[in-house]
């Protein structure tokens, strides 16, 4: 694909995940670029396998030069991605800043893959939230069941809200193990539990809207029948989810299980329970690991699911989704 120009444009971290995928991918592009959206260290360079990767800082690049853009940027540089966009780049959007536009599509691959042909409206289509991507994989084998309610409860880790909270996380424990007084003013993540809705970018966008008219563009038929409650909990990395699905009729457990087990990013695990921190100690895998999955009547059933949001849903599914981009 030689007349492809990617610019990945996200921070270091996540831009070392997204080339990773990308590399295992193998979709054959050889322009690959990196774009600076938070300035990298002197030290933190970028690799393509056994290539350096060109880096670009903000105020030094030019879209004109590139036909697709990884776009990971939060709501504060929406102008920045305008500027692709005026350019002639195509958006894949992974932070779904886009997502509330009526005619940006946002896309679960494998779910609705069909909604990539919308991205000719604006040449921009956003990844779905991790949150999203993570439920609608697991319920893809229902989607055409009549489902009653779908109750989610969502532990987010530091990173889902960026490698700063990370950091913080990692600061604070480490004070506090030392027996170092903690700053009362300060935000307290560590060993605490915060609801999400009063972090970050949240703050100014109620969660619950925005989370209604992503599932109505992903998940359509369950946007009046879905609740989500999130949590951020003091781990560094994986969001987990507890699912409960309640049908018109008789939900068959086996048959969902066996469903999973036939999926390629699923792990279905039968005697086991992944937690978080045991998917992120597996870097091997990356994959949506579920487990425990429990008939609670005849109608209704619940499971519990585990994704790294870095590596699975953003920089794995980002990766998938340029693949239907491309192919379209």
């Amino acid at each position: 694909m030689s007349n492809i120009h990617l610019a990945i444009a996200a921070d270091f971290t996540l831009a070392e995940k997204l080339l990773e995928a990308l590399a295992n991918q193998d979709l054959g592009i050889e322009n690959i670029s990196a774009v600076e959206l938070e300035p990298f260290g002197e030290e933190q360079n970028l690799r393509f396998g056994a290539k350096a990767v060109a880096q670009y800082a903000l105020d030094e690049v030019n879209w004109a030069e590139f036909s697709h853009v990884l776009f990971a940027g939060k709501m504060a540089q929406a102008e920045v991605l305008a500027e692709a966009v005026k350019a002639g780049c195509v958006i894949l959007d992974l932070y779904g800043i886009t997502a509330l536009i009526g005619d940006v599509p946002v896309v679960v691959p494998s779910v609705n893959d069909e909604n990539v042909a919308n991205l000719r409206e604006r040449n921009i289509v956003a990844l779905a939230n991790p949150q999203i991507s993570q439920l609608a994989l697991a319920l893809k084998p229902l989607l055409n069941e009549p489902l009653k309610q779908v109750w989610v409860t969502s532990l987010l880790p530091s990173a889902y809200f960026g490698d700063e909270k990370v950091k913080e996380l990692a600061g604070q424990t480490a004070r506090l193990l030392n027996g170092i007084p903690f700053d009362e003013n300060a935000e307290r993540i560590a060993f605490d539990v915060v609801p999400a809705n009063v972090q970050g970018e949240e703050k100014s966008l109620p969660f619950s809207k925005a989370f209604e008219l992503q599932i109505a563009k992903v998940l359509p038929n369950l946007t009046a029948c879905t609740t989500f409650h999130s949590v951020q909990v003091p781990v560094f990395y994986g969001v987990s989810q507890m699912v409960s699905v309640q049908s018109e009729y008789q939900l068959d457990a086996n048959a969902l299980s066996e469903a999973w087990k036939a999926e390629n990013w699923l792990n279905f695990n039968e005697n086991s329970v992944i937690t978080a921190v045991k998917n992120g100690e597996n870097e091997e895998q990356n994959a949506l690991e579920i487990s425990q999955l429990l008939a609670k009547s005849e109608q209704e059933v619940q499971f519990w699911t585990v994704a790294d949001e870095q590596r699975f849903s953003l920089a794995f599914l980002a990766v998938k989704l340029l693949k239907l981009v491309l192919a379209y």
